[in-house]
């Protein structure tokens, strides 16, 4: 089963991950998914140049994007083990990211949300390393530059740099050098942006695309169709959640100070991405991504922990064989 197959990190389990992926991603090769929300090159200048080399080939677009997950994959796989989250040598957090990434159809292109959540995994390390370190200046730095970075494409991840100050309450950092470098590094990125406009003379439309998307901010309205499976994978991912986080509180007082501070940064990131959900407006589906990195933290906590599983193996491969019919019928309909 999968749980007990990804507890092991050889060869033949990067390359049955690899498998799954393109399983789950059959759908969107068959028929290529476009990314149609629109995108304002003021507010999403990084997607805006990336989906001008891509736009044209739809098939090509859904690679790169397909690359993209499987890196970012790897990547959430190596923080949460270079951190003491999950157990060392094992390849569950990939396995729960790519199946919860996956999820949904709409999922299956190039999107600025899938770019941002990596960055957002970066960000994540950084800030693991920060209670560690006496003086985690470049550290910190970093976590505010990629927040700006990870707001070039999707521009909502500004938001994000709350979570990095919620972190400092967490990890009870409140010398004025670190509050302050997160700032200058949140607005080196957007500086040299900044400059660039000046010089062509676009600085003035940026500012009115910055105004207008303040001025426009509207709280999420619950009145999207969604299909039957569309809910019932929603609500098995709760319960796994759920589960997950009572499995962690249970073994949290058994967690060195570092680990127990790790989890509880991640838990903001939860209430963050959760927060800025309801402003996605249009971009409901895809922003739900960026939720997922915090409730995948927790699923592969509970996944790596318990060790009588038949009834998780019986739920999560139900949820990813719902989620693989799913994306097919979508292709061909």
């Amino acid at each position: 089963m999968l749980i007990n197959l990804f507890r092991k990190s050889y060869l033949l389990q990067y390359i049955m991950l690899l498998l799954l992926t393109i399983i789950l991603w059959s759908g969107s090769f068959i028929k290529p998914v476009v990314y149609e929300a629109d995108i304002n090159e003021f507010l999403s200048p990084g997607f805006t140049l990336l989906n001008g080399f891509s736009e044209r080939n739809n098939l090509f677009s859904v690679l790169l994007a397909f690359i993209i997950l499987v890196f970012g994959a790897f990547l959430f796989n190596y923080t949460l083990i270079k951190n003491d989250l999950v157990p060392k040598n094992i390849l569950i957090p990939a396995l729960v990211f790519i199946v919860l990434m996956s999820h949904s159809p709409g999922l299956l292109s190039l999107h600025p949300v899938m770019i941002s959540s990596v960055l957002i995994i970066i960000v994540l390390f950084f800030l693991f390393q920060v209670y560690s370190e006496k003086e985690a200046y470049p550290q910190v730095f970093n976590a505010g530059f990629l927040t700006g970075i990870a707001s070039f494409f999707y521009f909502p991840s500004l938001y994000f740099v709350l979570f990095i100050y919620l972190t400092f309450f967490v990890y009870r950092l409140y010398h004025w050098r670190e509050w302050l470098i997160v700032f200058f590094g949140l607005a080196t990125p957007y500086l040299f942006l900044w400059v660039y406009y000046f010089w062509f003379d676009k600085l003035g439309l940026a500012f009115d695309a910055y105004n207008e998307y303040f001025i426009n901010i509207t709280v999420f309205s619950f009145n999207y169709n969604f299909s039957f499976i569309d809910y019932l994978v929603t609500a098995i991912i709760i319960l796994l959640f759920l589960w997950s986080f009572l499995v962690l509180i249970g073994d949290l007082r058994e967690k060195t100070i570092n680990v127990r501070k790790r989890y509880w940064s991640v838990l903001w990131l939860f209430f963050i991405a959760l927060g800025t959900f309801i402003l996605s407006q249009s971009q409901y589906n895809t922003h739900a991504a960026l939720v997922l990195i915090p409730v995948s933290v927790f699923i592969a906590y509970g996944f790596s922990q318990v060790r009588k599983t038949i009834w998780l193996e019986i739920t999560f491969g139900v949820l990813t064989i719902i989620i693989i019919i799913n994306n097919l019928i979508t292709a061909f309909s």
